[in-house]
């Protein structure tokens, strides 16, 4: 059988998927689609997503099982043996057909969803917004750790509290002295290549991935992807991957893309002086996120100078640039360049010579397929 994975509303979840598909967005210490691929190891996975990303299906007279982007699976669903549809809090998450017309885009995902009868509820969590990520963001990292957990490095001379079953930390990673584990409250996985500097602390449930450094960081219960550099205080936080936060400076209940740098002393606020619910803009709309502790969503390739002071609830384009310190707005499209006295298109040629700056110092080559995805992002700001 072959499961096919859907992006789903994936409007709601710009600017975060700006530059890669929905079921990509990370959580935990695995992506969206890594979470489901773990239940289904001997299946053959395809891919409906937007346009802008080129994926080709090759269907053939097979039974198909059909899962959204959505969904974050907590276990194994049970093959019927007929038309049903999968339910999670009275969401439709997806489906299994059996025989053709097998749907190829959302259009005939959505007929599908309405003509089945059948309905099975199964284990998991239902992403409608971004902030959801951040919910559940926890509570993955456990799940996570308990299925990918292995003989880890040990040593007496790492410093740590709580459950040493609770600790893993990769063979080859280094970490240096005065580095401080609290496993108290969750346990915390130290993926391979890592460096932890001196005067480090980590909170779990927290993840930290390939390749990432921390010097001198406060890390409390967060997911740093892959080759992130990071310092300062980070609270509840997952970091896509290749980001730079590095200097002193408080990022909390926050969302941040790839290829962001966040300079030093920056700042964001993740609680309202009144204690309400943070409302979120996405698009044209306001949404109450339901959430009284919530920071902000920074889209990929953007850089924030020192001193960025960054407002409670801000929703933060894609190749934004923002400079000279002080209060940002809350709501910033893609493509822009900001400074005290300045408001303007970032030029789509400047904006490409700048991320192969900032990719060769990481040792990647700027694709032409990547350089396709930001003109396309860049044509429909």
């Amino acid at each position: 059988m072959k499961i096919i994975l859907y992006e789903d509303t994936p409007e709601h979840f710009f600017p975060l998927v700006n530059f890669y598909p929905q079921f990509n967005l990370r959580i935990g210490i695995k992506t969206i689609a890594e979470n489901i691929a773990f239940y289904f190891p001997k299946f053959r996975f395809e891919y409906i997503a937007r346009e802008i990303f080129n994926f080709k299906l090759n269907l053939r007279n097979e039974p198909i099982m059909y899962l959204s982007a959505r969904l974050l699976l907590k276990e194994k669903i049970n093959l019927p043996y007929e038309e049903t549809k999968f339910v999670v809090d009275g969401y439709d998450v997806g489906f299994v057909k059996f025989e053709p017309p097998f749907p190829q885009n959302f259009e005939e995902i959505k007929i599908a969803l309405k003509t089945i009868k059948k309905s099975r509820a199964i284990s998991g969590r239902i992403l409608n917004f971004p902030w959801d990520l951040i919910k559940y963001n926890q509570e993955f990292i456990i799940e996570h750790f308990n299925q990918v957990k292995k003989p880890s490095r040990s040593s007496k001379k790492i410093e740590f509290i709580g459950l040493r079953k609770n600790l893993f930390i990769a063979r080859d990673a280094i970490v240096s002295k005065f580095v401080f584990f609290d496993c108290q409250a969750g346990p915390i996985y130290i993926d391979k290549k890592v460096e932890l500097r001196a005067f480090t602390t980590i909170v779990g449930p927290s993840y930290i991935g390939e390749g990432s450094i921390l010097d001198r960081a406060k890390v409390i219960k967060s997911t740093i992807g892959p080759y992130c550099r990071i310092g300062g205080e980070v609270e509840e936080c997952i970091f896509q991957g290749f980001s730079n936060k590095y200097h002193e400076g408080f990022i909390g209940h926050s969302f941040i893309g790839e290829w962001v740098n966040i300079g030093a002393l920056t700042t964001n606020s993740d609680l309202k002086n009144n204690y309400s619910n943070v409302r979120i803009r996405i698009g044209k709309e306001v949404y109450d996120s339901g959430m009284i502790k919530l920071g902000c969503f920074i889209g990929d390739h953007t850089k924030l100078g020192i001193g960025t002071l960054i407002p409670t609830g801000a929703v933060i384009g894609s190749f934004v640039n923002f400079f000279g310190g002080g209060m940002m707005p809350a709501y910033v499209p893609s493509f822009r360049w900001l400074g005290p006295s300045i408001d303007q298109e970032y030029d789509l040629e400047k904006a490409i010579k700048m991320t192969k700056v900032v990719m060769e110092r990481r040792g990647i080559t700027l694709s032409p397929e990547y350089e396709r995805l930001i003109r396309a992002n860049y044509k429909s700001r």
